[in-house]
């Protein structure tokens, strides 16, 4: 699996698929899911307000070729409450998104860190459990490991708990090093 990293606007680039969670109680979505909803004027609201999207634990929506944004596919992932969110609610989202997008046979994706700035997690947790979540799916099968391309999408004020995650991740992951972090090292090594 190689791990990319990107601090630019999610709405400029192309990603074949946006992993994106979303809470019940955020309403409208903020974080990228928020800025995505802006840049599809308001549609991920006006679902939720017409109550076809709640926010609820597990729940999945995929929003094909969304409009304004630079993405094939949109999948959002509901994350229950915010005050609710825990390191293993992370683990678990980015578990089931790794089975998501393995049915799809998608091998290039990009997420974000649910909740990033707004909750009592540390960020670099929820790096470690974002990441040990698709590498546990994908490790299932070694040739789609090796296949797998993720792109965290965060701010440039995240680096150094980024960087922190990533070190627990190899400190408590045995994945041999098959997750290939070689690329985020320009983005890294000032810190």
């Amino acid at each position: 699996m190689q791990i990319h990293l990107s601090i630019q606007s999610p709405d400029r680039q192309r990603h074949k698929c946006l992993v994106l969670g979303f809470f019940c109680d955020e309403k409208p979505p903020r974080g990228i899911c928020g800025l995505m909803d802006w840049r599809m004027n308001g549609m991920i609201s006006r679902e939720i307000k017409n109550g076809h999207l709640q926010g609820e634990f597990h729940e999945k929506a995929a929003i094909p070729w969304p409009d304004r944004v630079n993405a094939e596919l949109l999948l959002l992932f509901g994350m229950g409450h915010l005050s609710d969110l825990s390191y293993n609610r992370i683990y678990d989202m980015a578990y089931e998104a790794a089975v998501t997008v393995d049915r799809m046979k998608i091998r290039d994706f990009a997420f974000d860190l649910p909740g990033e700035g707004r909750s009592v997690l540390l960020p670099a947790g929820v790096v470690e459990a974002m990441i040990t979540g698709f590498f546990d799916h994908l490790s299932n099968d070694v040739s789609k490991l090796s296949h797998t391309t993720v792109c965290l999408m965060t701010s440039s004020g995240y680096l150094k708990e980024v960087a922190e995650g990533i070190k627990q991740f190899n400190k408590n992951v045995q994945h041999m090093g098959s997750v290939d972090f070689s690329s985020l090292e320009p983005h890294l090594t000032s810190l």
